[in-house]
């Protein structure tokens, strides 16, 4: 071990907010790194020593970040992204198995390419009818039948006919025939 003269020590904090998130003891973080007691751990969190960089890899791998950030960034103010998780696994696959992610991600992209093609743009609004000329069953019928929610869902039966109702009434009111 060597000694930490560093003023921004961002191992030390780094390692025991990983270890606290992960609901880890000292010494099952030890006996991870195959060291028998937790005092290396806890001299380590309190910024006393720094560990040999093996012995950081190992860390890093443990907590599955790149170890530049376990080393320079403050990591308890900030979330390790899923992108970085992911990139930090896949580094240490072998590369038929970096292929499967590959592939993968590939696949998810194209379905959500796909998934953002297929989405319906929103129907253009029309008239209903000429307000001007008198309105008919058929137009009124025609109009209920196109109609939509304002979800794009389409109407029930039940919903057309209170519509249809309700579009006759209006209309005859605003026409002066009711």
């Amino acid at each position: 071990m060597k000694k930490n003269n560093s003023n921004e020590n961002y191992f030390a904090i780094n390692l025991k907010y990983l270890r606290q998130k992960n609901n880890m003891e000292q010494l099952e973080l030890a006996n991870l790194l195959g060291r028998k007691s937790s005092s290396s751990v806890s001299e380590w969190e309190k910024g006393k020593y720094t560990p040999k960089a093996g012995v950081l890899n190992d860390i890093a791998k443990i907590f599955s970040i790149p170890l530049s950030k376990l080393m320079n960034e403050n990591l308890s103010e900030q979330s390790i992204t899923i992108l970085d998780k992911i990139n930090q696994i896949s580094s240490e696959l072998d590369e038929p198995r970096q292929k499967v992610v590959l592939d993968t991600a590939s696949s998810q992209l194209e379905e959500q390419e796909k998934a953002k093609r297929a989405v319906k743009p929103k129907p253009k609004v029309t008239p209903l009818f000429d307000i001007n000329s008198p309105l008919t069953d058929e137009e009124l019928q025609e109009a209920v039948d196109e109609a939509v929610a304002f979800d794009g869902v389409p109407l029930t039966d039940r919903e057309k006919e209170l519509y249809k109702h309700l579009l006759r009434e209006t209309w005859e009111e605003d026409h002066g025939r009711g």
